[in-house]
């Protein structure tokens, strides 16, 4: 019979053959004892290694919790002024001090197995050293698990490890495939996952520490004993007993210890991909709010020109409109070469709608140089922030850019504007006052279309701050994509910006052209007719073909 109580008795009776000598006996026994010492070595130095690893375990458990609540903290109100804050935590000084103390767990948990692998190899022989009955029960016996041992704690996290290796897995799979939408999200689950597997290695190497000082327990027992106390251990079934519980928590600390290892592995390579893509992927954004900030200038400039441009343009209608009803009625009694009223007060009015298309002008230079820096950083964001909300490169909006279909048309008011030109100048000394007040009552007309077009320009000024306000607010899973675009409205309402601010240049050349050519004929026909000496003929047909005009 194989089973303990049976060895025992034959253990006591003694070999059924004469037994070896007993120098033979004797160096069996020593080396009994030399392999329990060199368990109990193994076993102390794990014990002591343990100890180390446990308050590295504790400070990588403190550490991953103060990271994982800050990113909670900041997470769960996050504004563009967080990124600077979470690209920091996850790639700062806190997080580098983490993955070092994991990568410091993950060399204490290969130490432990070596440790492991000796003990188990010195209790194997010891086995050897014993009876060659006894040495087929502890082979026997070694190859069944000793779960009797563990408790029920311990069995569910060593049948457990491989799901919690899965579960680090799948976060760092999250990691390698990050995308915008699930950046908040797997930063957070990762450090959560960080902080859990962490804390579960503290407990492994706690139950490493208690199978080992167990193991110390059981070599001392022979440690400093001489043989023939061994002997009577071995007869009495008490070393034997020991030994199969001493091999088979050995195993067990190999399992636990190769368990952390594989852990550490993966929080190691976890931390990387956090430090790496997440940090990457914040500071990005970071960078980008401090580009949107910087934009914030240029835009309100710009806003501040198209006012400024807008009260021009008023001036220049009210101006124009003036010329309309009185000016031409003066022309041959007040106008009497460059000089006079009728000249300055065109010229005036020419200087003015000038000033208009330069404050358009600059606004737009603004906005350009605003939409340029906006621009530039949108496409010197990763992939990852940018995947999905556009197309080759391209940084535009396409409901914005819709917007300049229905930008009214000029090319009508500018052929108008040029007939005018062309009829004023072609007009002779009788019919100028009547041409110029026909004409001149169509330009507060076109007045009226170049404010249309500086109110859109003062719109698209304040959409692009509205951006800007958006990109620099809330953020959630819901909106971020929402709020990266926000970049690309920006880039595309400077776009329409400028295309207006063209047009505006268009239609005020027109009218300036229009004006000195006015200027011009009044001039022209004031001089004629001071120089021909024909004022009071001449005076007298203006006057009643202006009368009539005007119906006076």
């Amino acid at each position: 019979c194989a089973c303990a109580p049976c060895i025992i008795q034959r253990l006591h009776r003694g070999p059924s053959q004469p037994s070896s000598s007993t120098n033979n006996g004797d160096n069996k026994h020593t080396s009994i004892i030399r392999s329990m010492k060199q368990c109990h070595s193994a076993a102390k130095q794990t014990v002591e290694l343990c100890t180390s690893t446990l308050s590295t375990g504790n400070n990588l458990v403190s550490c991953g919790n103060e990271i994982n609540q800050s990113l909670i903290g900041a997470a769960s109100d996050i504004s563009a002024e967080s990124f600077a804050v979470i690209a920091d935590l996850i790639g700062g000084d806190k997080t580098k001090e983490a993955r070092d103390l994991a990568i410091t767990m993950k060399g204490q948990s290969t130490q432990c197995i070596s440790l492991s692998i000796q003990m188990v190899d010195s209790l194997e022989k010891s086995v050897e050293a014993l009876p060659d009955v006894v040495v087929n029960y502890v082979e026997e016996k070694a190859r069944r698990s000793v779960t009797g041992e563990l408790t029920a704690e311990e069995r569910g996290l060593a049948m457990g490890i491989d799901k919690d290796e899965e579960e680090l897995t799948l976060c760092i799979d999250a990691i390698e495939h990050l995308k915008l939408l699930t950046a908040i999200e797997a930063g957070t689950r990762s450090f959560e996952a960080i902080q859990t597997k962490s804390r579960l290695c503290h407990r492994i190497f706690g139950i490493i520490k208690k199978y080992a000082a167990d193991i110390l327990s059981i070599t001392e027992a022979v440690h400093d004993r001489d043989a023939s106390t061994v002997v009577s251990k071995v007869k009495d079934g008490s070393i034997v007993r020991s030994i199969l519980k001493a091999i088979g928590l050995s195993k067990y600390i190999k399992q636990f210890a190769e368990g952390c290892k594989r852990l550490m592995d993966k929080i190691v390579e976890l931390f990387k991909g956090t430090a790496g893509k997440l940090s990457t992927l914040w500071g990005a954004l970071s960078h980008a709010k401090d580009v949107m900030v910087r934009s914030l200038t240029d835009v309100g400039n710009a806003r501040s020109l198209c006012d400024e441009a807008g009260r021009k343009a008023e001036k220049l209608k009210s101006m124009t409109t003036s010329l309309r009803n009185m000016e031409a009625l003066k022309l041959v009694n007040k106008s009497h070469g460059n000089g006079s009223t009728t000249h300055r007060s065109v010229d005036d009015a020419a200087g003015t709608a000038r000033e208009v298309d330069d404050g358009i002008s600059d606004a737009a230079l603004k906005m350009k140089h605003a939409a340029k820096m906006v621009g530039d950083e949108y496409r010197g964001l990763p992939s990852i922030i940018t995947d999905g909300i556009t197309d080759d490169g391209e940084v535009a909006d396409t409901s914005v850019v819709g917007v300049g279909a229905k930008i009214r048309d000029i090319d009508n008011d500018i052929r108008e504007l040029e007939t005018a030109s062309k009829a004023i100048e072609e007009s002779n000394v009788i019919h100028a006052a009547m041409s110029i007040h026909r004409e001149m009552s169509n330009v507060p007309r076109h007045v009226d279309t170049c404010q249309d077009m500086i109110e859109r320009c003062t719109a698209f000024a304040d959409q692009s701050k509205s951006s800007i306000d958006s990109f620099l607010g809330k953020w959630t899973l819901e909106t971020a994509v929402t709020n990266v675009k926000e970049m690309c409205r920006l880039v595309s309402f400077a776009k329409l910006m400028e295309d207006l601010a063209d047009q505006i240049h268009r239609l005020i050349r027109a009218i300036t052209t229009l004006l000195r050519v006015m200027s011009a004929k009044i001039g022209t026909v004031a001089d004629q007719v001071q120089s021909s000496g024909l004022n009071s003929v001449v005076s007298s047909g203006l006057n009643s073909i202006v009368g009539k005009v005007f119906g006076k």
